[in-house]
């Protein structure tokens, strides 16, 4: 099985270069039509089946070859497969339809495969498709990255897919078929991963087994439920904490609940006096205070864990001078926890609310402004940066708060695709978190107005492709972009 490490683009050739190579030279060579039938095989063997396929068609010069690997992809084995191209994973297990190796035989995304030469038979392409739609199996049984253990976890709404990205090679490894992913968060104490569904409906919250991928439960945490964090106050229950954001401020479900963890029955909630849309969570590191921050009335609200029930303890306290333009989407703790960042989408600023008073404050003069649209953040884990993704400004601000009363931008990031210089890394970026390690920071591009063109759209064209864009947390750079279905949002880790 492919255990790469993840790196940027290789050196020889990029991706468009290859391809005109191509182009221009003597296609892939040999002869689909002659071969098995297909159709008989019951127990598909990699080397006796597919390898057999790609050696025939794909493996000539200036192609798929160990040598040439055009557009870094070859095809001269089960590991060379799964390892991928120079844009990510060619194989998608269980999914011919996102695999880009089979749509490229199919002609639904071009170019198509083999390039320059007769399509390859329909009987080896429905072969190759079931080949994938039976997990891509090895000579021994096992699925195509079934020993993949650390693992970001992708919902991307657009296209009702969690997609699942592996860390140590930035491939997307698995998809997840979910409708309306708004939100995912890993315990990673249970290994489960909670998935809410943007709905109304009576099973909008699903719980996965995140090593399997298995779907343990479902559940409903009220209306349209948005972020989830599982809490672990000292001497009580765990607890899993969902945010409701309904788009109708006046009579929309805006509670803040609390369900058991392992049977999703709620055991509490909070509902504002008025349409709040209580979204973003930041919880204290002892587990006792959770933090709210409301976008419809700019506020922020403090809640305490460690009583049965939970308790409002101060707020909701309101933003300055705007008040509710504010549109807090996301809110963070610094590293002492004395001061809450929150983000404002509808102002493009970062306010400093102080938690060493009696009350809870806002700070006015610790304001910083970063780019158009701030919709999440991340701190790093010694506490010095803050990063925050600019959905309007497809870019990512890099905020000093080493002294957390007196932020700065340090960096703004909006660099070009290091595998095609022509294209943006960052196409609307919503969601973004720093790997559990502090060494990466993982940023996912919804691209939901499509400006943002992809490698591989999917078929037909109807949704452009988002990305999930891994950057070195201390020199900035690129590391990887793998793409993955549209309007990617949040990303959470299995480590």
């Amino acid at each position: 099985m492919i255990r790469a490490t993840l790196q940027g683009p290789r050196g020889r050739v990029g991706l468009a270069a290859a391809l005109t190579g191509l182009l221009l030279g003597t296609g892939c060579g040999g002869d689909s039509s002659s071969g098995p039938d297909y159709g008989s095989i019951e127990e598909i063997r990699y080397s006796e089946h597919v390898q057999p396929i790609f050696n025939a068609t794909c493996n000539s010069a200036a192609c798929h070859n160990g040598v040439d690997r055009a557009a870094g992809l070859a095809l001269t084995s089960y590991d060379a497969v799964a390892e991928g191209s120079d844009i990510g994973a060619q194989v998608v297990p269980y999914f011919a339809d996102r695999s880009h190796l089979w749509l490229h035989t199919t002609g639904a995304i071009e170019p198509q495969m083999p390039l320059a030469r007769d399509p390859l038979d329909q009987q080896v392409i429905d072969f190759l498709r079931r080949w994938i739609d039976e997990g891509a199996v090895d000579d021994a049984g096992f699925p195509m990255y079934s020993d993949v253990t650390r693992k970001a976890f992708v919902a991307c709404q657009g296209e009702n897919t969690v997609a699942v990205v592996d860390m140590d090679t930035g491939l997307t490894v698995r998809h997840l078929e979910v409708d309306q992913p708004h939100a995912v968060y890993v315990d990673p104490v249970s290994r489960r991963l909670y998935v809410s569904r943007f709905e109304n409906a009576s099973d909008n919250i699903w719980v996965y087994n995140a090593d399997t991928y298995e779907r343990i439960r479902t559940g409903r945490a009220g209306t349209f439920p948005a972020l989830m964090t599982v809490v672990r106050p000292a001497g009580q229950p765990a607890q899993l904490w969902v945010t409701n954001f309904d788009a109708n401020t006046s009579t929309g479900d805006h509670a803040v609940r609390v369900l058991d963890p392992v049977t999703l029955a709620e055991t509490w909630s909070y509902t504002s006096p008025s349409g709040i849309q209580p979204h973003g969570i930041a919880v204290s590191a002892d587990q006792s205070r959770v933090y709210i921050c409301n976008i419809a009335s700019g506020t922020v609200s403090i809640f305490g864990t460690d009583t049965d029930p939970p308790n409002l303890l101060d707020g909701p306290v309101t933003m300055p001078a705007a008040g509710a333009a504010h549109q807090p989407q996301q809110c963070v703790l610094s590293a002492d926890e004395n001061y809450l960042f929150v983000g404002a989408l509808g102002v493009d600023k970062i306010y400093v609310l102080d938690l060493t008073g009696p009350s809870a404050a806002f700070l006015p003069a610790s304001t910083v402004d970063v780019g158009n649209g701030p919709w999440n953040m991340t701190i790093a884990p010694g506490g010095s940066e803050l990063w925050v993704a600019n959905w309007l400004e497809s870019s990512v601000s890099v905020v000093d708060v080493s002294n957390p009363v007196a932020p700065f931008v340090k960096a703004t990031l909006s660099p070009p695709n290091p595998v095609d210089a022509e294209r943006q890394t960052l196409q609307r970026p919503i969601g973004i978190s720093f790997s559990p390690d502090g060494s990466r920071v993982y940023v996912t591009s919804a691209n939901d107005d499509g400006s943002g063109s992809g490698h591989h759209p999917p078929p037909g064209g109807e949704k452009a492709p988002g990305n999930v864009a891994v950057f070195d947390a201390s020199t900035y750079q690129v590391l990887h972009v793998a793409e993955v279905p549209n309007f990617a949002r949040f990303v959470s880790f299995l480590p």
